[in-house]
């Protein structure tokens, strides 16, 4: 398996409608049938440092001390842009490693210029053909062979789809080998449906494809499609395709009584790996536990590469580090000191959920900034958690309990829509209130401009300004001209300059 090879790749021109772009294969070695000269790993990015993945992984909002000079309601667009603070742990760390290495032991045996890849196309042609006929023979478990595969199990909002969409971001989703005539999809996630059937799940697999590749493998109606030949034409797309990481989401949706249920699933699974080479990632809640833990003899082989589970954070470096970033990134004038005590009320009211801690942390802000504060206290934060965050306390109220009974009801913590939220605190933040001296009124026409820019075209605050700051005039006395000549400016830029403006 090479670890120093790079990848260049050049885009490819129009294509038939599809949703990701697709890129062309570059190699800096010749291809051949030897495992080094394999054109599905060279045509993958250079294999990442810890310090490669921290940069790709992070993400964090564009602040300048300049936008405390905003007048409130303006300071609130800033504040929105926590809803995508993201910061890498060492958790992120394993999972992008597993991944990366999952993807490349998986092409690592297989090579479509090796002897075996044109019978296997043709084998797989053959089963799905017997599938559509009613005539697809089921697969059984081995006692020998093994799951290549691992899974991830945790409570909701501790990050587990959000970093794995940002992983699998880092790799090109869709190659294309000139010379080989080959069309690589490098991965694919997909969500469990909710109505829990495996049938659905097949045709989520071929949605996915469908989307990748902009083609129409999905039957426009499967009333008289069975099971079997959906998972045939996955199995056939995806060895035509050398998909090299399924990821399947939400696994706790697959009903153990539909379909077949459970069983059905893990053996399809492993007719995916074994016949494939597949490498499979399962994501899910504690539930997904009753569909992936069927009894000990599967319970041993599920997880090769190692399974992991993200509990709460507990009270120690790690939630300390979340703290002092988030606290770090305030649009409030007078933030103070982060106390003992501020950190205590925010673990007892998130239980270290961290999805929980970045959401609670931004209403509090635009809590503040509705009420004429400029400083963060632990009474403001607590208040925003039991009010605007109301729904969350019969599970939370079960976590710090740490009684297993009742934290068995709540297996699952419920999803919320944390923007409604945000529109709601939005508008209790009085516009009548902005206090303007004589020898700023610049500055709040250019911050209102921004504002109004940024909601208008979704650029990151720092653009928004850049672009507002390069049309101000002192002809400019009211913020609707400025805002008027950047949108001008906008899509003059973008028509001379394609579908990427630079605004600095």
């Amino acid at each position: 398996m090479p670890t120093t090879t790079t990848t260049s790749v050049d885009a490819v021109p129009a294509h038939p409608p599809h949703t990701v772009r697709a890129l062309m294969a570059k190699y800096d070695k010749p291809i051949g049938p030897q495992p080094e000269n394999n054109p599905l790993l060279l045509a993958l990015p250079a294999i990442k440092s810890d310090r490669d993945w921290i940069w790709q992984l992070t993400t964090l909002p564009d602040y300048d001390p300049e936008q405390l000079q905003d007048p409130p309601y303006v300071r609130a667009y800033h504040v929105v842009a926590l809803k995508d603070f993201f910061v890498v742990s060492e958790r992120s760390l394993k999972l992008a490693r597993k991944i990366d290495l999952m993807i490349r032991s998986g092409y690592a045996k297989r090579n479509p210029l090796g002897g075996d890849h044109f019978r296997e196309l043709q084998r797989a042609y053959s089963m799905a053909q017997a599938a559509k006929a009613g005539k697809a023979q089921k697969i059984v478990y081995s006692a020998t062979s093994p799951f290549f595969t691992s899974s991830l199990i945790g409570v909701s909002g501790m990050g587990k789809s959000t970093t794995m969409e940002a992983i699998l971001a880092s790799y090109p989703q869709y190659l294309i080998h000139e010379s080989l005539g080959l069309h690589q999809v490098v991965w694919l996630k997909v969500d469990c449906p909710k109505d829990g059937s495996v049938k659905e799940l097949a045709l989520n697999i071929l949605r996915a494809f469908d989307a990748v590749l902009g083609t129409s493998h999905t039957p426009r109606t499967t009333k008289n499609v069975t099971v079997d030949d959906l998972m045939a034409r996955v199995m056939q797309l995806a060895r035509a395709h050398c998909l090299g990481l399924l990821v399947v989401d939400e696994l706790q949706n697959v009903s153990v009584r539909k379909s077949g249920g459970r069983e059905e699933l893990l053996n399809w699974f492993q007719e995916l790996i074994n016949e494939l080479k597949l490498p499979v990632f399962i994501l899910g809640t504690f539930k997904a536990r009753d569909v992936w833990q069927l009894d000990v003899r599967h319970t041993r082989r599920v997880g090769v590469m190692g399974s992991a589970t993200w509990t709460p954070l507990a009270r120690g470096p790690e939630f300390d580090l979340l703290i002092e970033q988030l606290w770090s990134y305030q649009w409030l004038r007078e933030p103070g000191e982060l106390t003992e005590e501020f950190r205590a009320v925010v673990y007892e009211e998130t239980q270290g959920i961290v999805a929980f801690i970045v959401d609670m942390f931004l209403v509090c802000q635009l809590h503040a900034l509705g009420h004429g504060k400029e400083t963060l206290t632990a009474k403001m934060f607590r208040d925003v958690a039991r009010k605007d965050f109301e729904f969350l306390q019969p599970p939370l109220c079960a976590l710090r309990s740490g009684q297993p009974l009742r934290m068995q009801k709540f297996p699952d913590l419920g999803s919320y829509d944390v923007d409604e939220l945000i529109q709601h605190r939005h508008m209790l933040i009085p516009q009548e209130a902005v206090s303007m001296t004589p020898d700023s009124p610049g500055v709040s026409m250019v911050g209102r401009a921004a504002a109004k820019i940024q909601s208008a075209l979704g650029l990151s605050g720092g653009d928004a300004k850049a672009l507002v700051e390069s049309v101000l005039t002192a002809d400019h006395k009211s913020h609707r001209k400025l805002t008027e000549d950047a949108l001008a400016e906008y899509f003059k830029r973008r028509g001379d300059g394609g579908s990427d403006a630079s605004f600095a």
